[in-house]
């Protein structure tokens, strides 16, 4: 069985830069550490950090750290939320991820003009709590069907989750253009979401079988999944040892992908297992970036 992997698969580089700088905490900076929420999406990868005594505390109980320092994961959180732990006292790291950042200040600039805010998304992720906290209203939409916004002639602001799946956002802004010809739409989705997508999808078209390997509660993985499970058979594991011998039999050709929280070490894990014990031939390495 001949095994490729796709050409961008893993980090992107907002979550590398976020999981650097976790790392490379040492003791110049006030301890305790706490990251606030997750750091990534990305199990392994959080438990790694947590055997190094950063200490991962959910948002709402920022009130509760009274000294240390608190480091803001990759998805962002509201202006306010870093304030209130600066005057706290407490050190904050912000990792923020650019692409993320950029959508705060998009949002922020046209709600300022007079513009409601139609964020395409998950209303529970991280990333989009901390763009609606910035924002005196706004509105979040996942798919077509869910219309119940009546926008009659409003200006509205339309962006997106950096992480969603662009056909669907797509979809979906043409669909509510029809309704409100005044509907502004930024297409806030990242550009290494983009490849990423891209890529995962011309490999689904060409192999037997895929493998997407990332956290389960990963959003971006997820969307990895949805796409080429349209193409080909696909099963979505966190680790290697959720491969199963079934999944391959009479099958010449996997496809391996990955999800942006996820780090080299397990998808090097995940190509090692696939070589050693279902006896695939490894046809495109070293791991290449994004």
């Amino acid at each position: 069985m001949k095994i490729t992997l796709a050409k961008y698969a893993g980090f992107c580089f907002g979550v590398k830069d976020a999981m650097d700088a976790a790392e490379a905490l040492g003791t110049d900076v006030p301890h305790p550490i706490h990251i606030l929420g997750h750091l990534i999406h990305n199990k392994q990868a959080v438990d790694r950090l947590a055997k190094k005594g950063i200490r991962m505390v959910p948002h709402e109980e920022l009130d509760t750290i009274t000294k240390g320092t608190v480091v803001i994961s990759a998805h962002g959180v509201p202006d306010d939320t870093i304030a209130k732990a600066r005057d706290k006292g407490l050190h904050v790291v912000d990792t923020t991820c650019p692409l993320v950042r950029k959508v705060h200040d998009a949002t922020k600039k046209m709600e300022k003009e007079g513009y409601e805010i139609l964020i395409y998304g998950d209303e529970k992720h991280t990333e989009v709590k901390g763009i609606r906290g910035n924002l005196r209203k706004s509105d979040v939409i996942h798919n077509p069907s869910e219309i119940n916004v009546q926008f009659g002639r409003k200006k509205v602001f339309m962006v997106s989750q950096t992480t969603q799946e662009i056909e669907k956002f797509r979809e979906l802004a043409e669909k509510l253009k029809k309704e409100n010809p005044q509907l502004k739409v930024e297409d806030t989705i990242c550009v290494p979401t983009k490849l990423r997508q891209k890529n995962s999808r011309e490999l689904a078209k060409i192999v037997d079988v895929m493998i997407v390997i990332g956290g389960y509660h990963s959003a971006n993985t997820r969307h990895l999944a949805e796409v080429c499970n349209r193409y080909t058979p696909t099963h979505h594991i966190e680790t290697a040892d959720r491969l199963q011998r079934e999944w391959f039999s009479g099958k010449r050709h996997c496809g391996v992908t990955a999800g942006a929280s996820t780090p080299d070490w397990i998808i090097n894990s995940v190509i090692e297992r696939l070589q050693n014990e279902f006896g695939g031939a490894m046809e495109e390495l070293p791991l290449q970036k994004n």
